[in-house]
This record gives C-alpha cells, structure tokens and sequence, in this order.
C-alpha cells in the first residue's frame, strides 16, 4: 500500500477556472498537496455535466468525471466578471492560477495576461486553450475530436474500413491538464530563482503530435515513404519498433480474450520474437522453416525479397493458431519468465480486478458524501510525504467560508520581487541530470529538462541499440542509427556518454556522475540497478540530495514487477486496447506505443514537484513511475463507473454520449477525411442548412440530440453523403463559419507546413553533424519571461565523452587509459 503524507507542494495555493479542458491539472496538483481551490459560476462548472454517471446520486452531484479530476480539490462560487476586489485577494494569495478561457469565448477583462503580470508580478499564470493565445486559429471551434484530428494521431489510427479512429474515451484535454502541470512548476522553480511569476500560453493541439512516435516529422527530415499504415504494395516496409505502429497484426484471439503482441522485426525488437519461437517449440509446436528464422535479422530477408508477405502472413496464422489454446492471465507470467513481449487486452473491469494494482494499492475507495466509488490513486510511488490522501470531489460552493477566511486573512504575502535575482537566464540552468533512460518515456523527461536549461547527460552504449534509434524516420529515408528523427526529438539537448554498464569500471563513471548529479532518470527493468550495485539505496549513500525516477511498464513491486515491454502493451495493461475500435469492426488500439505518450508527463510533474521540495526542505528521494499506473489516470471516470455501476467501456467508433452526429466523414479525393461535432440542437439546424436540406431542419427525427442518436446510422449516412463530394477545405471553413466545431484529418505529412503549427514554431530544426539539418518537435507551451531553447541536436555516440569525462568529472589522463583498456567507452 502507498503511504500518503502532506504532499510535496504543501505551500502553494491555486486558483482554478478551468472546465473539462484543464481539469486534470489541478487535480494533479492537489494530489501532490497545493491547496487547489476550483472556483465555479453560480449555476456550476460544465463539467459537473459530463458522463459518466453515477445515476442514484443527486442531479448535478453524478458526474463521475466531476468526482474523479477534482477530488482532492476544494469548491468555491465567484462571478468572474463579479466582485473585482475579491479577485484581487484572491490572486494576491495565490501563487498559480490555471484558466482554460479560449479567445472565442472572450475571458474576463481582468485575466489579461500583460496586465495581471503588473498587479501581480508573483503569480504563475497558465491558459490553456484549444489551439494556443496566438496564430491563425487560436479562434477556432474545439472539440476533441477535432482537436486529435488537428493534432496528427486520429490519421494514424485506422478501423476496417480504414476510417480514422479516436481513442472512445476523451484524451486530447488530459494530455494538456497534465502537460500544464510540468509547465507551471518550471515557471515556479524559475520564480524561486528570481521573485518573478510568467504566463505560460498552452496549446492542446500542441501536445498531440507526441502521440504519432515521430511521424509528424517524417516529411521533414524527407522519409517520403514512412507510412504508418500499410496499403496495397506496402510488402516490404519493415517495422523494426517492437511497438506495432506499423505492423499489419498486433491483436491476437486466445481462449478468453484478446491479447497484444508485436511479431518484432530487427535487432531491438527481433530476440522477443526468437524467444517467442522457443515457447512454442517448448510447447510442442515446431515448423521446419519459421522456427529457426532469426528474427533480429529477418528484416535483411524482408528488404532483399527472401521473405514475401505471403511467408510473413503464413507465420502469423501458424501464431495465431498456438495463442488460441491459451488464457490471458497467464501470458504476463510467460511474458517475464521467457521474454515474449506479448499482454493481455485488458478491460476496465479486469483493471478493478488486477492483483497487481491489488499490490501496490493503487485503486483507492473514497468515500463521498452521496457515496463511495473507486479511482486511481497517486501517480507516483516512493516517498510517501509526496502525495495526501485524495479528498471526495467537492460540492458546488462546499468550501466559501473556510477559503475566504484562509486565504483573505491577509496573514499570507507572496515572495518579495526585491529578492529577485536574473530575471532573463533559463529556470532549470543550475539542474545536473543523470538520464539512464531508454527509448520514449524516460527519455522525454530528460530532454524537458534539457529544453529548460538543464544539463542533461544521456548515458548509452553502441553495443546495445536503443529502440528509438532504429525507428525513425529518418533522413532521405536511409536508415541510420546515428540519424533517427524519434531519437533526435525525445533526447535534443543532452550531452552523450558512451559507457558499456554491463563492465564495472563503467558503473564507477556513473557513481561519479551520482556525486555529481540532482537528478537521475532511469528506465531499465526492475531490479536491473540492484544487480548493477545502482540501487536508489546504495545511491543515496554516495548522494544523499539526489532525486531519482524509475520509470517502468507495470511499476517496481508487485506480481507483474519484471515485466518488460512496449509501451502498447502498456496500453493492453491500462485498458486502451480495449477502447478503440469501430462498433461494429475488430478492436484497433490507439498507435504505437500509447503510455508512451502519457507516463512522461507525469513523471516529470512529480520530479519537478520533488525537486521543488528538495529546495524547501534539503531531502532527496526516491520516486518510482508506472506507465501503466500513468495510463489508467487517463481513465479514471471509467473505472469510477464500473465501480458504481457496473459499466465496462467499450469501443465505440467516433460516436459521443452527448452529441450527434459526432465522428469522421469522408470528403472528396483519396484519403481526405473530416472530423465534425455537433453539439446541440442548434448547431444540427445549423448543419442541416449548410446541407441544403429545409425538410432535414424540420425533420422530427433529428430535431433533438435524442433523436438523432436514436437514428445515429441514418444521420451519419445523410451528412457522409454530403461530405463525400466536397472538398475538405471548403468543408472546414463553411462548417467553421456555422459554429460547428470542424478539422480536416491531419495527415502527417504536412504538419510542418500548417499555418498554426508554423505560427507556433513547433517543429523545429537544429544543426546536426551527419545530416545537416535535424528536426524535433517544440515544447507545447511558451513560457513569457523564459522560454524553452533548443540549441543542440540528440547526441550521436559518445559525442561528448570529453566534455563529460574531463570536464565534469574532472578525470585525468590514466582514468581515461584505464577506462580505454577496460574497452567501456563504446
């Protein structure tokens, strides 16, 4: 079980006026002890209105999405455009305030970012708006599916009928609330640097080419061809990630269920499947000719024409014909004891059942005031003073009284702009990291870092090639391990040390860089750093300041402990498999390796939030991140309703609990798509107009969203059949004039070329000693006074081993010929 302690941001107060666009944020705040006070209008805040419900609680009190993102949190009722001397002491008392107000909807006058900076020169003040404050459509519609269209992943998630696919349970929005969290703890260590607040400017849609694995960047570094989706006379593209983001057959049918396995290709990915063909001849199941193919070598066949598509589909239906005998809950325990990288599809009732949350207590009960459901707990593991027990979700104006007289008692004063120091230098440019991370999620906490101002050392060897180098894409679409544009993007500057970790005298360089260091990163499976002698324990022994992250699939204890995968097994064990897929087709799963894409942000939260507290009190510690842990936090309102109700959630296409038609539409010419969301009644006779149609806006069986959704089939045929002839530009715009909530489906070829994205810079291009040129993306937000730099390409092979090892460390010439004799600087 989790200890719970006073949090590590005890300190601070937060204001937030976000709805469900910025939620997350200040829940994950308050779960790491800020006094987060949500503030809502009379009638209360919108996202007291969203699915799902718990249906015998009273109305306007059933949103479990209510209940599960601002637990923890405590409720006061303030008009915006009210009292102005309230908010003024409010906001003198406060140290961040989170607003999600978009330009569209207008903001109150006295949240203008110049001028709260004048009146309250402290504060940390994050917007968080659909497509950013600035560029040509920070005044656009939003809605998530919209937003995941704009973004790059809805493109590369593709059902039967090669439609694209969102995830069925809203993401876009999580993915901004916790990204906003890593942004205003920057923005506060650089406070306690200079006395100064900032405003951070976020942009959902920034957040979301994350999730492609660096295919937005592919036509920029010119890999024409790396298609994330095969098509007819795709036969020999390779994927050589292990994560399936290209493969034609991740899913797998056992006895009683799904399970998710990647057939990997290549020198990363290839020993699991080789492992895989020893299960089965283990098993009795041998074939004369697959089960002595070397599969780290397989893609040299593939590529030369050895191997046809025809020999790759024979191997699978020979796989899939051993896996159907078998039972989900033992394939982890075949997972750890033989290496297949193979997962359960897991759905959210069998989350409420998995022993290893069980273990690790990570489901928590609260107990509410209409009655007690089940949630996720804190996202991080450890040091049990870093998180507070999660307080009920609060009632609408639960908590006036007590906030007024506590935070308007006047006995609080923000930290004093005299003490100011270097207003313009970079937040973190005193910060020492350690990065022993691998392939995405830890890899991406360290290049934040690096973006901030950290100095960041990245410790790998050529003997063992990273995942992320041999994915691309890459340059002129010439595979390279020195040239990966997912490598580039997840490691852009750090310093590179080549060091062999499986020789002593390389572990001796890394206890040294311990002594060194604030901070290390590391991601190798549980259990690896003991036997290595790296154990947190016998690190802080030599450091006792250090702050260390271990990120993992399924966490460091536990049953499922050593299990060792992907990050779209992550997504199996988390539930996400589960949940995308067309109605009435075969479930799909987000692309490529989905907690990927999630762990990182909240692992950097916590190491901000530990680093801050690391300051305050002079105590390192220990901190241990689960993917999948990090994974079901995006599903938290889902697993608070199986507990209520009983509900498991299922796929279900483009369709929305609330809104109808809800999806994507083809438009005219190949591959065009566009994603539309009709919110109310009002909008429908909108878009009937647009369609042409005077029966169709009068037509009863579509005048309210019931009905529509009671002849959903029929709707979306009717406005497919308009779409299909259209162009999609003409589309976007004329449903954009209408009010409605549109996007064009984002290819990811072209995402350099979008005005937004080009008006926000957030592809970058950096120097690079082999191709010139590098691209990388941008950190979503932009903080006013400190901006994010990025300066220095990933580091090619022991780039700066010089620099690290003299430099630094300080080592000499026979250090450096005992090192070079013990042949670890490769």
């Amino acid at each position: 079980m989790i200890g719970y302690g006073e949090g590590f941001l005890k300190p601070y107060r937060v204001i937030d006026l976000t709805d469900h666009r910025g939620l997350l944020a200040g829940h994950m705040l308050a779960q790491m002890g800020a006094d987060v006070v949500q503030v809502e209008p009379e009638g209360g805040n919108i996202a007291r209105q969203l699915p799902p419900f718990a249906p015998d609680w009273p109305e306007g009190e059933q949103s479990l999405f209510w209940a599960t993102y601002t637990a923890g949190k405590r409720s006061i009722v303030a008009d915006p455009e009210g009292d102005g001397a309230l908010w003024e002491r409010l906001l003198r008392s406060a140290d961040i305030l989170i607003e999600s107000y978009t330009p569209r909807e207008g903001r109150p006058f006295w949240l203008d970012p110049g001028a709260l900076a004048e009146r309250h020169p402290h504060l940390v003040h994050v917007s968080i708006t659909p497509f950013g404050l600035e560029g040509p459509k920070h005044d656009w519609q939003d809605s998530e599916i919209t937003l995941w269209a704009a973004g790059g992943p809805l493109w590369l998630t593709r059902g039967h009928d090669d439609r694209p696919l969102r995830i069925s349970v809203p993401q876009a929005y999580l993915h901004a609330g916790a990204t906003a969290v890593s942004a205003a703890l920057i923005a506060l260590t650089d406070r306690s640097r200079t006395g100064r607040g900032q405003h951070l400017d976020l942009a959902v849609v920034q957040t979301l080419p994350q999730c492609t694995l660096g295919a937005v960047l592919a036509e920029g570094v010119g890999h024409a061809d790396f298609v994330p989706r095969r098509k007819a006379g795709d036969e020999h593209v390779v994927d050589l990630s292990g994560s399936g983001s290209i493969t034609r057959k991740s899913k797998w049918m056992v006895s009683d269920g799904l399970a998710e396995m990647h057939l990997g290709i290549g020198p990363a990915a290839g020993p699991a499947s080789n492992k895989l063909m020893t299960w089965m001849r283990d098993e009795g199941w041998f074939h004369p000719i697959f089960s002595d193919w070397d599969w780290s070598r397989l893609h040299e066949k593939i590529i030369s024409r050895e191997v046809s598509e025809a020999d790759l589909d024979a191997v699978r239906a020979w796989v899939q014909s051993f896996l159907t005998a078998r039972h989900k809950d033992e394939l982890v325990g075949v997972a750890i004891e033989r290496g297949v990288r193979i997962a359960p599809i897991l759905t959210v009732a069998d989350l409420a059942e998995s022993a290893q949350f069980a273990a690790r207590g990570f489901i928590e009960t609260i107990d509410g005031p209409f009655g007690s459901y089940r949630m996720p707990g804190a996202f991080a593991r450890g040091c049990p003073e870093g998180f507070v027990w999660p307080r009920p979700a609060p009632r609408l104006g639960e908590h006036d009284a007590e906030v007024r007289d506590e935070w308007l008692a006047g006995s609080r004063s923000p930290p004093s702009s005299a003490e100011a120091g270097d207003a313009i230098g970079r937040p973190l440019g005193k910060l020492k990291v350690l990065d022993l991370a691998w392939v995405v999620a830890g890899p991406l906490i360290g290049r934040t870092l690096a973006d901030f101002g950290a100095t960041v050392v990245r410790v790998e060897s050529s003997r063992r090639v990273e995942t992320a180098r041999v994915m691309g894409p890459f340059p002129g679409g010439r595979y390279d391990v020195q040239q990966s544009a997912l490598f580039e993007t997840c490691n852009a500057g750090k310093l590179g040390l080549s060091l062999d970790l499986s020789k002593d005298a390389a572990r001796d360089v890394v206890r040294d860089l311990v002594r060194w260091a604030d901070v290390l990163v590391e991601s190798f499976t549980p259990g690896q750093m003991a036997k290595w002698n790296l154990s947190y324990e016998e690190l802080r022994a030599i450091n006792p300041g250090l702050v260390m992250v271990s990120t993992s699939l399924s966490g460091q204890d536990g049953p499922n402990a050593r299990y060792s995968g992907y990050g779209n097994h992550g997504a199996a064990l988390s539930g996400f498999q589960y949940i995308v897929g067309a109605p009435d087709g075969p479930l799909v799963g987000p692309y490529g390796p989905y907690t990927d894409f999630v762990a990182p942000r909240f692992g950097l939260a916590v190491l901000l939030a530990a680093l801050d507290y690391r300051r305050r009190t002079g105590k390192g510690c220990y901190l241990e991140v689960s993917q999948v842990e990090a994974g079901v936090q995006f599903l938290a309102p889902q697993i608070a309703a199986f507990s209520v109700t009983g509900e498991i959630q299922g796929a279900v296409g483009n369709r929305d609990a609330l809104m109808a038609p809800h999806g994507v539409f083809r438009a005219a010419g190949d591959d065009q798509w566009i994603a539309l969301a009709v919110e109310n009644d009002g909008q429908w006779r909108d878009l009937a107009g647009l369609m042409g149609g005077e029966g169709l806006e009068r037509d009863q069986r579509f005048a309210t969203v019931q009905a529509r959704r009671e002849h959903l089939e029929e709707v979306e045929a009717i406005v497919e059949e308009w779409t299909a002839s259209r162009d999609v530009q003409w589309l976007e715009e004329s449903l954009r004039q209408c009010g409605i909530p549109a996007h064009r489906v984002q290819s990811i070829y072209g995402m350099d070329a979008v005005p937004q994205m080009r008006g926000r810079e957030h592809l970058v291009r950096i120097a690079h000693p082999l191709s010139g040129v590098a691209m990388i993306e941008a950190a979503p937000f932009r903080l006013s006074r400190t901006p994010a730099h990025y300066d220095v390409c990933a580091p090619p092979y022991g780039r700066n081993n010089d620099r690290v090892l003299r430099g630094i460390l300080g080592y000499g010439e026979d250090r450096l010929d005992a090192l070079a004799a013990a042949d670890v600087l490769l």
